[in-house]
């Protein structure tokens, strides 16, 4: 635990058990703040919160076995989502090993377990091992295409002494852009008759490149949810994170150059087996993998986007001088048109929704989405004017993810308003670690949608013409879930209420579960 304090860890999320007790002497000696979850399930989400709201990896400890399987949830999502997690477990005594003994815990190769969702899962099985083991874990963080690493650590490896001190080893860079690469790349660009610009989470922090790269090509630029806010959702050439709408479908389908950076393109975040690209792509990642996926590049870039947009746009600018911006932006403006002309009935009460809470949130509020009707709506509903601001995981899209990584986001981001927004089946997943965020006095309003049902798949059933089976679980009473479990509790009565009870959530000594239920007469006003 010091040698993590000295990578910089101040904080971990976990829950104390027999094999684990020797880490929490680190911890206190460490002097790391420790945050008891209800369940590993909320460790590792929390860990997955704190990561997005700092941008520093966040630490989870958990016991082995029922740990690791309930911890599993989280850990997978961050993978998805490639956000860098280091989960620190308990283990089995080394002894039992395979042994098939029925040991406390036991799992048979506990590593394998969680080696398909991690960038790799380690046994410790002597001290010496760990610090070259976390040098790897903060260098694949660093450099690489950040992902989840797991250690376990066994029972009798714990308490082991250690001869010499440990310290934090000097990590790698993150790879530079080929110069050949990027003039082929500016090439294609300046060439491009309807060029449009793709961005993912691997292009936060490039707003300033990727604004010169979008006005010197009047190139429209659409976002996945986790490149939401990278170009404000003002900007006259941002088509927002609209792409699960048709009309920016169309525009995809219809460019001849497509500058895609930092994404995998996901399905969750457009719901199609695959988006239609018909024109050249132009690829910036740091995955080589992608680089050869479904969305196969013609110039194809390995690099990190924050050292590859600025080298594109001074390529660029010296072969446009931003001749087709004002095309562009009518470009833009006619998307945006049919995009809202074509919403549903639901889709535009959705967006009354989303239009009062951005009134009642300051313009840097973390919003942290579940998976409902309510949250795709604010994919492109919800404007974000800063980046690292809106959350959801569309592609792992775990029910209950919201609430515990606006805990571990709320805990990360200090004074900053954190808000998490769920349905009311979703809720139920994690509605537990609201004792978590009351023992911490977290400022955190929770938006509960509720329309009794797991409404989407409800929608799926009822088209399909398939009886409701198991998807209307009866709600219980939020509001006093909520206040038996210290919190406030409100059912919101008016847009302005609703906007009221946000604002002193955003002051108040201890959560506040706000429920709104989409039967009420006043949504439709």
């Amino acid at each position: 635990m010091q040698l993590l304090a000295a990578y910089g860890v101040d904080t971990v999320f976990g829950m104390a058990g027999t094999m684990t007790v020797e880490l929490y002497r680190g911890i206190g000696r460490a002097g790391i703040r420790h945050v008891q979850c209800r369940n590993e399930q909320g460790a590792s989400l929390m860990a997955d919160g704190y990561t997005r709201a700092t941008g520093k990896p966040g630490v989870c400890t958990i016991i082995a076995g029922p740990g690791v399987t309930n911890a599993a949830t989280g850990i997978a999502q961050a993978y998805c989502d490639s956000q860098p997690m280091l989960v620190l477990s308990g283990g089995t005594s080394t002894l039992t090993h395979g042994k098939g003994w029925g040991a406390i815990h036991e799992l048979n190769d506990q590593a394998a377990v969680t080696a398909g969702f991690t960038g790799f899962s380690a046994m410790v099985r002597y001290p010496e091992e760990l610090p070259e083991l976390l040098a790897r874990a903060y260098a694949l963080f660093r450099a690489g295409r950040p992902r989840p690493v797991h250690l376990s650590l066994p029972r009798d490896v714990l308490p082991l002494p250690v001869e010499a001190d440990w310290s934090a080893r000097s990590l790698p860079s993150r790879p530079m852009p080929d110069p050949a690469s990027i003039e082929a790349a500016a090439d294609r660009l300046a060439r491009a008759q309807r060029p449009l610009i793709f961005v993912g989470g691997g292009a936060v922090g490039t707003r300033a490149a990727l604004t010169a790269l979008a006005e010197g090509l009047g190139a429209p630029v659409l976002a996945t949810n986790a490149g939401k806010g990278i170009l404000p959702d003002s900007h006259p050439l941002s088509l927002g994170c609209s792409v699960l709408q048709a009309a920016s479908q169309q525009a995809l389908a219809e460019a001849d150059v497509v500058l895609l950076v930092g994404s995998e393109v996901g399905m969750g975040d457009h719901f199609l087996p695959k988006l239609e690209i018909a024109g050249e792509i132009v690829r910036i990642d740091i995955d080589l993998a992608e680089l050869t996926s479904i969305y196969a590049a013609a110039v194809p870039i390995q690099a990190d986007a924050g050292a590859a947009l600025p080298a594109l746009a001074a390529a660029l600018g010296r072969r446009t001088h931003g001749r087709g911006r004002e095309q562009g932006v009518a470009r833009v403006r006619e998307i945006r048109a049919r995009n809202a002309a074509q919403m549903s009935d639901l889709e535009k009460l959705h967006s009354r929704v989303w239009r009062t809470l951005r009134a009642a949130l300051p313009a840097d509020a973390i919003v942290m989405g579940d998976a409902s009707q309510l949250v795709y709506t604010g994919c492109f509903a919800m404007p974000m004017e800063v980046e690292r601001c809106w959350y959801y995981s569309g592609t792992y899209c775990a029910l209950g993810a919201a609430l515990p990584m606006a805990v571990g986001a709320k805990i990360g981001a200090g004074s900053r308003a954190v808000v998490a927004v769920a349905g009311d089946g979703g809720l139920m997943f994690t509605i537990n670690e609201l004792a978590t965020a009351v023992e911490e006095g977290l400022a955190l309003p929770v938006v509960v949608w509720n329309n009794d049902a797991l409404k989407e798949i409800v929608d799926q059933m009822d088209k399909r013409q398939i009886p409701r089976i198991g998807v209307e679980p009866r709600s219980p009473d939020f509001v006093k879930v909520a206040e038996g479990l210290g919190c406030h509790g409100v059912r919101a009565a008016s847009h302005e209420h609703l906007a009221g009870s946000i604002r002193e959530a955003l002051g108040a000594d201890r959560p506040t579960l706000i429920e709104v239920r989409q039967d009420a007469s006043w949504l439709a006003a």
